[in-house]
């Protein structure tokens, strides 16, 4: 039995426009509540209008239902011209004694009681006509038992509440034309990247189109910090789709760069973009696409910028806006009926969705389902609270920030903010006691734990997953507040550089807020010299998934140390000429030989950790010492394998005097013999990628290649058979016809219309 507690009103009644029209080949059209007579839909035929009222009505009884059956006869006797035919189409279960009785409640307009369908009716309809379940979303995907299933897989643990998350969006969820779009050339591309401006709705078209590749027999694995994820995965014999939700974080740094995740993403998109049995879909903002494609020249060879799909509001028209707002109203079960009359008044709801700032996640916010309760004061002036909210988008979390919350949840929430993604518990109240102390104040587990409560489902939320207690803000917007409010209260600001626990703390407030901009930079100096003193070797708070032969290895941390302090230094010359650069001059200068030291002692897990920081470096003016190069250089060279010698060249491009010609004699002898052996074994190499790597290490490094046995073993990986995966796809043609109207206001208007009636207890 499928769900229909997804759909609102108006979504059941477009469903049974297509339906009913698809089993007749007429079109219906859809008529407005409150004057409708007892007209939901409606066919002009020559014998007279053929008329199907829809009765939608979640949790009611029967005896709901019968009386307001009743109240429709009342109605059908001042229908001028009457209906040539009438039908009454419910989703609620109905015996045969029940359809009897309904009918005799409506004759004589119910001759015969097949004209009253109960879902089981509709259940027989729906296995008919497939195309129209397909071209109705929502009802797809809430109904699918393979999404419950598939989702739920061992191989990704963490999806149930990821799956929680879909569920919870999918009744709000408006079904445009950007996302047939997205959705036809994600299946053409096979690599999205879905970019906009923040509060869009960019994560949840990804997430609505990685459940519909569930459903149609995909794997479903979501990346969440690190593409490597993605190819610990990767196979060319299983169907598999790939969701990186905001891949380049919520603001874009230099230090990403040191990651030197560019290479490897954009190996992996072509991996992906050259299969028939993988897709990757990703996010990220608009602004923070342009500027990582100006700065990785991987990104911009590769054409990301190009696979992109820039969801914006002009991407929704002015019906898709309007049913989304309708949508939220209708599911809110907040806003009572002098709130929603209200926006009846000269077509206020006009204001919101014609708004210049009109965006899903605000509209969440207006609507109470932001994880927040709307007040009295709010209801008792709804367009005005709404349209003020639209106003000033960047303060609707101000007023109860600065009001509503004690220091103590103003600290925690700050603290929050901070920290990377999700946390546990008890990295969280270490956190919130360490700041606490750094203010002279004797913090305790009971302070904790009373903030959490009142912050807990407004603005953060928290969730469990192998035995532990994951915190997040509940609303990305609710970070970008908190930078916002930092970045105007300086003095803040600096008190929390100083009470930081974590370096990822530290790194945070200076991607969100620039705390430079203090008239007095000694303070800020001497703060940021302790912070980054104090944090240099904690622990990390980020916890990622590992995965070992296909399988997720249960929920442990995953951060190395060498990789973790290379960030951090990366992170410490992006102060640029700050005066706390200088000031650590000395001693990091020492830390830098640790971790150089570090590169020869154990072997390099990623060769493209030394030259990227070396790059680094190098593009902020620093003298990096001889010896650090020395160790970088023979690090790479005692590693002998594609990438070792791809970032080696690369290292003699950008640093040429550690290879003096007794170095580069011994090099060149040793990479030809390298590069002999691998041509001669061309099943050991992987793609045309990794074969142009080496092409390019060698003729760097000075080899004299033969380029027709690069040629010839190019043909050969070309050549190579890939086990096709098999797909259920069954494919929708196109967006209903029933949701794009022909005159949009007319249509936005008959809408809105509905909100004249009070709604049932049951569809609140």
């Amino acid at each position: 039995m499928r769900s229909y507690d997804m759909l609102s009103d108006h979504d059941f009644e477009l469903l049974v426009a297509d339906l009913i029209g698809a089993d007749e080949h007429v079109v219906y059209e859809a008529f407005a509540r409150g004057a409708d007579l007892g007209v939901d839909l409606r066919h002009l035929s020559p014998a007279g209008p053929d008329v199907i009222q829809c009765k939608h009505m979640r949790g009611s009884t029967y005896s709901q239902l019968k009386s307001a059956v009743t109240s429709e006869a009342s109605k059908l006797k001042k229908l001028d011209p009457q209906p040539n035919s009438y039908r009454l189409v419910t989703t609620q279960r109905l015996t045969a004694a029940r359809k009897r009785e309904l009918a005799t409640l409506l004759r004589p307009w119910i001759k015969t009681d097949n004209q009253i369908l109960g879902v089981d009716d509709l259940e027989g309809l729906l296995n008919r006509h497939q195309q129209v379940e397909r071209a109705h979303v929502k009802l797809w995907l809430a109904s699918a038992a393979q999404l419950d299933e598939r989702i739920h897989a061992a191989i990704w643990a963490r999806s149930r509440q990821l799956h929680s998350e879909i569920r919870a969006w999918l009744p709000r969820y408006v079904e445009s034309q950007s996302y047939w779009l997205a959705r036809q050339r994600l299946r053409d591309e096979r690599v999205l990247v879905i970019t906009g401006p923040p509060g869009i709705g960019k994560t949840t078209l990804a997430r609505m189109l990685l459940a519909d590749a569930v459903i149609d027999g995909y794997e479903p694995v979501e990346i969440s910090s690190d593409v490597n994820e993605g190819f610990e995965l990767v196979n060319d014999y299983e169907a598999r789709v790939f969701y990186y939700d905001d891949f380049l974080g919520s603001t874009f740094l230099q230090d990403r760069l040191a990651k030197n995740e560019d290479k490897r993403l954009t190996s992996f998109m072509r991996r992906c973009s050259e299969s028939d049995h993988n897709i990757f879909v990703l996010t990220t903002r608009e602004h923070i696409l342009q500027q990582a494609a100006a700065w990785y020249e991987e990104l911009e060879r590769a054409g990301l910028p190009l696979r992109r799909f820039l969801l914006e509001l002009a991407s929704y028209s002015k019906y898709d806006r309007a049913r989304i707002f309708y949508n939220h109203v209708w599911h809110s079960g907040q806003l009572n009926n002098s709130a929603r009359r209200s926006l009846l008044a000269d077509r206020a709801y006009m204001q919101i969705i014609d708004h210049k700032n009109y965006n899903p996640r605000l509209v969440e916010y207006i609507t109470g389902l932001a994880s927040r309760r709307l007040g009295a004061e709010e209801q008792a002036d709804y367009v005005g609270f709404a349209v003020g909210v639209l106003d000033n988008p960047d303060l609707i979390w101000e007023r109860a920030f600065e009001r509503q919350l004690d220091d103590d949840c103003r600290n925690l929430l700050i603290v929050t903010a901070t920290m990377p993604g999700q946390v546990t518990v008890e990295d969280l109240a270490a956190a919130f006691l360490n700041l606490l102390c750094s203010r002279g104040q004797t913090g305790t587990s009971t302070q904790f734990s009373a903030a959490l409560r009142v912050l807990d489902d407004s603005f953060t939320r928290s969730h469990e997953e192998e035995n532990e207690t994951f915190i997040t803000l509940a609303n990305p917007s609710i970070e970008d507040f908190v930078a916002a409010w930092l970045s105007r209260n300086l003095e803040e600001a600096v008190a929390i550089v100083g009470g930081c626990l974590y370096y990822e703390q530290l790194t945070w407030l200076f991607r969100r807020v620039d705390v430079r901009k203090k008239t007095d930079t000694t303070d800020v100096r001497q703060a940021l010299a302790k912070a980054v003193i104090r944090c240099w070797k904690s622990d990390s708070p980020r916890w990622e998934k590992i995965y070992f032969e296909d399988e997720e290895v249960p929920w442990n941390r995953r951060w190395k140390r060498d990789y973790s302090l290379r960030l951090r230094q990366a992170f410490l010359l992006m102060m640029g000429d700050f005066e706390a650069r200088a000031t650590l001059r000395d001693w990091f200068d020492h830390r830098l030989l640790e971790v150089a030291h570090g590169w020869q002692s154990s072997r390099l897990r990623d060769p493209s950790v030394p030259v990227a920081l070396i790059q680094q470096f190098l593009m902020h003016d620093y003298k990096v010492p001889m010896t650090v190069l020395e160790l970088a250089r023979d690090s790479l060279h005692a590693l002998n394998y594609t990438e070792a010698w791809y970032q080696l060249a690369k290292l003699r491009s950008i640093a040429p005097k550690v290879f003096d010609r007794a170095a580069i004699k011994i090099l060149v002898v040793d990479c030809e013999r390298w590069v002999s052996r691998k041509l001669a074994n061309p099943e050991d190499i992987r793609d045309v990628d990794e074969l142009y790597r080496m092409e390019s290490a060698a003729l760097d490094m000075g080899v004299e290649i033969d380029e027709s046995m690069f040629d010839q073993v190019r043909e050969e990986i070309s050549d190579r058979d890939i086990v096709k995966s098999e797909t259920n796809e069954s494919e929708p043609e196109h967006q209903s016809d029933s949701m794009v109207p022909n005159d949009e206001g007319t249509a936005i208007d008959a809408l809105f219309a509905r909100l004249v009636e009070p709604v049932p207890d049951g569809n609140q």
